[in-house]
């Protein structure tokens, strides 16, 4: 019962939010016409739309198979680029703003003078992102089961309808303040579950119990140099990322943008340590019986250390905070993948189309999105794993070298 209150008040704020940052022009609702004033609320959620359901549930359990070398590169690497993102964009910001750029293909059009590269980015991105939205939806209505007892049905069009609402009516100012809370609420899910099983394995004594081949940075069961690599592609996101970087076009001045560089880079360090570092205190403070079922399925791991090790009531906020994690991400995905379809790929043939019909085809385009993805979600196939870190990559690497050339390149 209580976790059904939680989820009642969780949703009912999420619409009276919605209702109240509704906008009603196209630049409103893309952009928040550039008047986001609170540095932390950038920040964090920045925070929050990075880290999907899959770093809350896979990258919690993974530390299970890799070790000690998940917790170090993942940690290291995910602040280090978040810190790289944070000291451009301020740059970043001021482009936008002198091109008057609302997408990041208009940012890049209007930089090198391409519409042809604008509409072939908006075609990746369209195609790419809308695969990504499958697997994250296939993860939040799993928590639903587990949130409320619904099936894995019901818990799809749940997530559909949540994040539907808040999409279509708020804009990216809701999915902004929403995602704030959004994160608030992940940090403190990876605060709880951090602090349960240290206080579970004896405080500073849990690591005592950890065995040596878990700590040694050679690797446990996935070599050091692999999981190296997987570290480095999921991290360059944080720099390439048009989802993320559309909430720096959204600060109202560049003092909020720096401002918002504290923020970010410390929220992410404190996410990143907790989630990444689960697998290995699992070692120290849960038996060998307990280890092995999550052993061979790693993503199990945070569902159980909540109900395990958390007080009733705490079990249903740490799940909270993975629909959470996976809801701020796939709000502003869904924005950044209609708007490529729209604003930069429509009107690129109807330049005629007026903003106030722009508005609602973004409204339209991205509701329709959204079933698309839940409906493939329904039946997901085994290849939409690899599928999803290959269009991460994509993505990052065809706006990220552009994006670095047009911030210090003068040609």
């Amino acid at each position: 019962m209580i976790n059904e209150l939680l989820l009642v008040a969780y949703v009912a704020l999420i619409v009276i939010l919605s209702f109240k940052l509704r906008q009603g022009t196209f630049s409103g609702f893309v952009i928040s016409d550039r008047n986001i004033a609170y540095p932390a609320v950038i920040g964090i959620a920045f925070t929050a739309a990075y880290f999907s359901a899959a770093s809350f549930l896979g990258g919690g359990g993974y530390g299970l198979a890799a070790g000690m070398p998940w917790v170090v590169f993942c940690t290291f690497l995910h602040v280090a680029f978040a810190c790289i993102a944070w000291l451009v964009a301020g740059r970043i910001w001021a482009m936008a703003k002198k091109y008057d750029a609302k997408t990041v293909p208009q940012l890049l059009e209007k930089r090198y003078n391409s519409p042809t590269g604008k509409v072939i980015l908006a075609a990746i991105m369209l195609i790419l992102y809308t695969v990504y939205l499958v697997p994250i939806f296939k993860g939040c209505a799993t928590v639903f089961q587990g949130l409320i007892g619904v099936t894995y049905l019901q818990g799809l069009i749940i997530a559909l309808a949540i994040v539907a609402v808040y999409y279509a009516i708020g804009g990216l100012p809701a999915i902004i303040w929403i995602g704030f809370i959004q994160g608030l609420l992940m940090l403190a899910g990876a605060v709880l579950l951090y602090g349960g099983l240290f206080s579970v394995g004896g405080g500073m004594d849990i690591w005592q119990r950890i065995p040596p081949e878990v700590l040694s940075m050679q690797g446990l069961n996935i070599p050091w140099q692999k999981t190296l690599g997987q570290a480095f592609s999921i991290s360059l996101g944080l720099i390439a990322l048009p989802d993320l970087l559309i909430m720096i076009f959204s600060a109202k001045d560049r003092r909020v943008v720096r401002f918002a560089g504290i923020w970010g880079p410390i929220s992410i360090a404190v996410y990143a340590l907790c989630i990444f570092s689960l697998g290995i205190l699992a070692y120290g403070a849960l038996s060998a019986d307990q280890l092995e079922p999550f052993l061979k399925n790693p993503d199990g791991l945070v569902p159980f250390l909540a109900s395990a090790l958390l007080p009733p009531g705490f079990d249903g906020l740490i799940l909270l905070a993975a629909i959470s994690a996976a809801m701020s991400t796939m709000s502003a995905i869904v924005l950044v993948t209609t708007t490529a379809l729209t604003s930069d790929i429509l009107r690129y043939f109807h330049p005629e189309i007026s903003d106030r019909k722009m508005l609602l085809l973004t409204r339209l385009v991205g509701v329709s999105i959204l079933l698309i993805a839940a409906a493939s979600a329904v039946d997901v196939p085994q290849q939409i794993v690899p599928l999803v870190s290959v269009s991460m990559g994509v993505i990052a690497c065809c706006v990220f070298v552009p994006l670095i050339f047009g911030l210090y390149w003068e040609r």
